[in-house]
Formats: C-alpha cells, structure tokens, sequence
C-alpha cells in the first residue's frame, strides 16, 4: 500500500469514529461492528476461500492495537492481526480485510502490549525491511522475528489424498539493535560479544558463566539487561 493510500485508509477510519483527540479511540459500538465486520468477512471467506491447515497469522484473532506514526500521531483501539507469512499488519473495514502495508511512516503497532517495529535489518549479509517484534529494552535492543513455513497443496496422486495447503509455525530468528543503528542477525550469544567492541571478553564470561542460550528468550533478556550496566 503505498503511502498517500495509506494515510487516505487510516484518516477515513478514524473520521468515521468520529475521532477528535490527539490519541484517538474507537468507542465500544464502532469496536464491536469492527469485530462483527471481521467475522462476517472470515466466514464468507471460508465457504469461498481455499482451504488451509493452520493459520497465517500470530494471534488467535484480530485483538485491539495501537499505531504510532513517526510523525506523531497515534490511534488506539483498532483491531488488527499480524500477517506472519506476509509479513504485514492488517485491520478490518466493511468486510473488507486492508493490509496497512509495509510503511517508513509507521512507528510501531502495539497489540496486547506487545511491540512491533519497521525496520531495516541484516540477515546473513542481505539487507531486509519488515516487523520485528521487540525483545527487550535498553542500551541494545532484541528483537525477534516470527516465522511460518507455508506448503503447497497437494492434489491426489496413485494412493496419496489430496493436502490442503498449511502453515506452520518456525522459531523465531533473533536480532540486536547496536548504537550504530544496524541490527543484525545473530544464531548463538555467542557471536554477540564480538559486536560490541571494548566488552568482548566480559560479555563471553557472562554468557559461559550463565549458561546462556538464544533458544530461550529469557536468556536474551537477562543478557540485554546485563548489558546495561
């Protein structure tokens, strides 16, 4: 969605809330024709659609989220969802299902407090734009991003049955912001000390006295606040 499409999308909605404060909300009777809309939408989409196994998406349903642009202004309460395969929010509006699209001019998008940032970061040498999902907070910050693996239906061949197409979740990847701005791709904690110059050594110690693993992600937040001291 390109960006005047964008802001058109987002100021229709909102004008059509009746929205006039600097944060604004959509009260409960437009949330709940969001909600009804959505589910209307789902279902039609469902008899006509083509079927699939698991979901494309990080939540269960559209929840209420929050978005900040980067010039300033902020909406609350509109009911969106993460596109995991995607890779794109979307939201709800007269049946109709609209990608908020991959955008410089978002901020972040909150959902059941959880943040989402657009941000450019670097992934085994190839530089990529998408959401990363914030980790922790601090001096660096850690990021994840989340994964499907999408299948191709199958039609039936000899024995084998027909296969609905499906996704799947994957591990996340996980990312660290440093104070030049890039965020980078890390496997292990292990390659993180050579990121930061000056505390390699004392980063190392941390991690092997710790016992600490990228595959638990409340490891990457007592490293991320060690490395606030």
């Amino acid at each position: 969605m390109k960006y005047s499409l964008l802001l058109t999308v987002l100021i229709g909605i909102f004008t059509m809330a009746g929205i006039k404060a600097q944060i604004y909300q959509v009260d409960d009777l437009d949330f709940k024709r969001f909600q009804d809309d959505f589910r209307l939408a789902k279902s039609n989409a469902e008899k006509s659609g083509p079927e699939y196994e698991g979901s494309p998406y990080l939540f269960d349903e559209f929840s209420p989220a929050s978005i900040v642009l980067r010039a300033g202004e902020g909406y609350e309460d509109i009911p969106m969802n993460y596109n995991i395969h995607n890779d794109d929010f979307e939201f709800m509006m007269d049946d109709v299902s609209y990608s908020l699209g991959n955008n410089n001019i978002v901020k972040y998008i909150e959902v059941d407090g959880r943040k989402f940032f657009y941000r450019s970061y670097t992934y085994n040498s190839t530089n990529i734009k998408g959401y990363l999902e914030l980790v922790a907070d601090g001096k660096y910050r850690f990021f994840k991003k989340h994964r499907v693996i999408y299948t191709e239906p199958q039609s039936t061949t000899g024995y084998k049955e027909a296969q609905p197409a499906s996704f799947r979740p994957r591990s996340p990847d996980y990312f660290i912001a440093l104070e030049s701005g890039k965020i980078l791709y890390f496997r292990r904690l292990k390659d993180i000390p050579d990121m930061i110059p000056g505390r390699a050594e004392e980063i190392k110690d941390y991690i092997k006295d710790n016992r600490l693993k990228a595959r638990r992600e409340e490891d990457i937040v007592q490293l991320a606040t060690f490395l606030d001291i």
